[in-house]
C-alpha cells in the first residue's frame, strides 16, 4: 500500500494505489476478510482484458457477496466492432465460468444514441445507477475499466462518486468502499484503433463545465490535452470545439519507455507549434503510471490559472483524455474534486463509430505483457 504526503487542499492528497503483485497481495488481505460483498462492475466487450480483473478478485477470496454490474452497449450495426462478435462472446462465456454458483450477473444497458440519432452515451451511462440503495447492501464496489471506453466509465464513475458521498452525509448503512480497476497494457491500447471519428466534439456529461454559458462569455478558456498516440484527428476536432486561448499539452513523465514524451511532442510538433503555438512552458508532466499524480499537476495548474484570472473575472477550463486510462482517470478525478470546490472544469471529448484491431490483438493476449492497478478512491481509509 502506497501513501503519499498530504497534500493540503485536495481530496486525494493521501492516497492508495497498488499494482501488479502487491496489488494482488493488498486484494487477498482485504477482499478475503468475511462478510466482504463486492459488487464488480465491468464492461461487455471484445477486449481480452474484460474479465481478468474479476478473475484477480475471485481468486482473492469468495468469503462474502459476490454480483456482476455488467454494462452493456451496442455501437449500431454499422459499427466495425462488430466484426469482433466472436470475441464478444467467448468473453462473456468466460464471465459465466467464472459466475457460476458464486453470484448474481445484473445487467446495466447503455443507449448510444437516441431515437433520432443522436449521440447519448454519456448520459445514457450516468443513469446506470440512479440511487444509492443500489449500492449500500454492498460493502465495497468495484469499477473495471479495462474494456470500457471513457464516455462510458466517466459519468459511471462521477456517478458512483456523487452517490456515495451523499450517502456519507446521511451515512445510512454505514460506509462503501469505492476502488477503480484497470489492468494496463500499452502495447494491447496501441492495437485497438478508433474507427469513424465522429465530426464535431462534444463535452462529457455530467461535466460541461461553463463553456457555453452566455454568463462566462469574455472570459479566457484554458485547454489541457492529456496527449496519446495516433490522435491528431481527434486533437484538431477538439481544438475547434473548445477554441482555447491558451493551451497546457499534458505529457507522459515518467514514462514506461523514457522517450515516451518527447516522441508524442516529435508526432504533434506542427499541430502543437505551428498551428496552435504553444509556449514551451506551458507543458504540463505527470507519471505515466499514477493517476493520482496526474489529478495532483492537473489541479495545481487549474487553481494557479483561476487565481491568476480571479482579478479579470474568471476563466474556463476543459480537459481533454487522449491518453491511456489511467491518466484518463487522474482527469476525471481533477474535474470531479475542482468542480466540488466550485471550479467548474469541463471534460471535452469526441467519440468514434466503432473499433479495429491490429491482427495481434484478435487472439491470445500475453497477460505477461501488462499491469493490473487499483484505486481505492472513496471508502474507509478516507474516513
Amino acid at each position: 500500500m502506497n501513501a503519499v504526503d498530504s497534500v493540503v487542499g485536495m481530496r486525494w492528497g493521501d492516497y492508495v494505489l497498488d499494482h501488479g503483485a502487491d496489488l494482488r497481495d493488498w486484494w487477498r488481505t482485504h477482499f478475503g476478510e468475511r462478510g466482504r460483498s463486492v459488487l464488480y462492475i465491468l464492461a461487455k466487450g471484445f477486449d481480452r482484458r474484460m474479465c481478468w480483473g474479476l478473475e484477480t478478485l475471485l481468486d482473492a477470496g469468495k468469503m462474502g457477496q459476490r454480483d456482476v454490474g455488467l454494462v452493456e452497449f451496442d455501437e449500431g450495426p454499422a459499427s466495425p466492432s462488430r466484426q469482433y462478435c466472436a470475441l464478444v462472446e467467448a468473453n462473456w462465456r468466460e464471465l459465466q465460468r467464472l459466475m457460476k454458483g458464486v453470484g448474481n450477473i445484473i445487467r446495466r444497458p447503455i443507449q448510444m444514441r437516441s431515437t433520432d440519432g443522436r449521440r447519448i452515451t454519456a448520459r445514457s451511462a450516468g443513469g446506470a445507477f440512479r440511487d444509492v440503495r443500489e449500492l449500500s447492501q454492498y460493502t465495497d464496489i468495484v469499477l473495471d475499466i479495462s474494456a470500457m471506453p471513457r464516455t462510458v466509465y466517466f459519468p459511471i464513475m462521477a456517478k458512483i462518486l456523487y452517490l456515495l458521498d451523499g450517502k456519507r452525509g446521511t451515512n445510512p448503512g454505514g460506509v462503501t468502499n469505492f476502488h477503480v480497476f484497470v489492468w494496463e497494457d500499452a502495447e494491447l491500447d496501441n492495437q485497438i484503433r478508433d474507427d469513424g471519428v465522429d465530426e464535431k466534439a462534444k463535452y462529457v456529461h455530467p461535466f460541461q463545465g461553463r463553456m457555453d454559458r452566455e454568463s462566462a462569455e469574455g472570459q479566457p478558456k484554458v485547454w489541457m490535452p492529456l496527449l496519446g498516440e495516433g490522435q491528431l484527428l481527434q486533437l484538431d476536432r477538439i481544438h475547434s470545439l473548445v477554441t482555447p486561448d491558451e493551451t497546457c499539452p499534458v505529457l507522459p513523465s515518467p514514462a514506461t519507455n523514457p522517450r515516451r514524451g518527447d516522441n508524442l511532442i516529435l508526432e504533434y510538433r506542427e499541430f502543437l507549434f505551428d498551428q496552435i503555438r504553444v509556449e514551451p512552458q506551458n507543458f504540463i508532466y505527470a507519471s505515466e503510471e499514477n493517476p493520482f499524480e496526474v489529478y495532483r499537476q492537473l489541479s495545481r495548474a487549474i487553481r494557479r490559472y483561476h487565481e491568476s484570472f480571479g482579478p479579470l473575472g474568471g476563466a474556463r477550463f476543459a480537459l481533454s483524455a487522449l491518453s491511456s486510462k489511467l491518466m484518463s482517470v487522474g482527469a476525471l478525478l481533477a474535474a470531479y474534486d475542482l468542480k466540488g470546490r466550485g471550479i467548474d472544469v469541463a471534460i471535452a471529448h469526441i467519440e468514434c463509430q466503432g473499433y479495429v484491431l491490429d491482427q495481434d490483438a484478435t487472439g491470445e493476449v500475453d497477460k505477461s505483457k501488462g499491469k493490473p492497478f487499483g484505486l481505492w478512491v472513496a471508502g474507509e481509509c478516507y474516513d
